[in-house]
This record gives C-alpha cells, structure tokens and sequence, in this order.
C-alpha cells in the first residue's frame, strides 16, 4: 500500500528478487545469509498479482517506459540509457544490489594469444573509461576514473556504496539449484 503500482522483476531463479522481498520483510542486509525462503516467498505472495517478469534488459526497460511497471529492480545500464533516451525514470541507490562478471579464456583455447590480447585492451583503463561513459555500468579498472570527466565518475554505481549490498554469489552457486526449483514452481502456481 506505502508503493502501489505494478513491479517488475527479473523472471529467472538469480540474486536479487528473494534478496528485495527480504530486506521489504525487515531483514537487516548483513544478515540476508542464509536466505530465509520461506520467508521470501511468504513476502512475494503479498505482491504476487503485481509483479510483471522481464526476462532481457530490452523488456525491463520497456516495461518502465512504457509506464506498465510504475517501478522494479533493473540492471543500472538500463536505467541509464532510458535516461539517454530522454525518458522520465531515475534510480534509488539505496540498498542497491552488486554483482560481479568475469572474462574467461576457456583451458586450452587454440587462440588464447589473441584472447589474452583482447582482455589487455578491453580492460585498459582508456577501454573501460569508453564503456563507463557509454553504459553506465562501473569499469573494473579502477585507473579508468581518470580518464573519465568528475561527473561521470559521480553518477557511477561505485558512488553509491553507502547501503550497498554485495549479493554472495557463492551462496547462490551452492544452492541455485534448490532456490531454482522452488522458484519456477511458485512463479508457477
């Protein structure tokens, strides 16, 4: 009722949506670990009929410029480049969630020379200071900042840590697929 309006959420068993629907029920951030769900999924059932599932980025996006989704959990790069678009959204840092990506070389790739060369150059600091501006999305070579204007490194998600949460992605990798099975039947019912 204190937020009324339909919520969207990303459809697949990932971090993230058991994380918001705690923190919604009074779990204190540090204390999210083990995931309580039970507890989770009793919360979801108080906004089940509100929910509306993105499963790309395009259809989170949608979904909130189109106004069918008054607000919801979306990667930040969306947000910001709705906000490019000139669409009247913003985004509450507050609590916001982070996840990590890695860039691999699988063993024993026969171009793993030009691999190697292709992370160098995509992780400059030149490289990641482009992708920053571009995307939103903090770089991972923090040398970047400085090739980057002060106001941008301002809007950055790295500018909001106070609140932030850390979704362990060790957690997630031990039970995923417990929460899996649990996720798919509920969005089910």
């Amino acid at each position: 009722t204190k937020f009324p309006g339909k919520r969207t959420f990303y459809k697949w068993s990932a971090p993230g949506v058991i994380e918001i629907a705690l923190l919604a029920d009074g779990v204190p951030a540090d204390k999210l670990y083990p995931l309580d769900l039970d507890r989770a999924f009793k919360k979801l059932d108080t906004i089940k009929s509100e929910i509306v599932w993105w499963d790309s980025g395009a259809q989170s996006q949608q979904l909130i410029a189109s106004g069918e989704a008054a607000f919801g959990q979306l990667w930040n790069g969306r947000v910001f480049a709705l906000q490019q678009d000139g669409a009247d959204v913003g985004a509450s840092w507050k609590q916001n969630m982070t996840a990590a990506d890695v860039l691999v070389i699988p063993k024993g790739s026969k171009n793993k020379a030009s691999a190697m060369k292709f992370l160098a150059a995509a992780t400059s600091p030149k490289s990641q200071a482009m992708f920053a501006e571009a995307s939103g999305y903090a770089p991972i070579n923090t040398a970047a900042k400085a090739e980057m204007p002060a106001d941008v490194v301002k809007s950055l998600p790295d500018a909001y840590v106070d609140g932030q949460i850390n979704l362990d992605m060790n957690y997630w990798a031990e039970n995923r697929d417990k929460i899996a099975e649990r996720w798919y039947a509920w969005q089910a019912k």
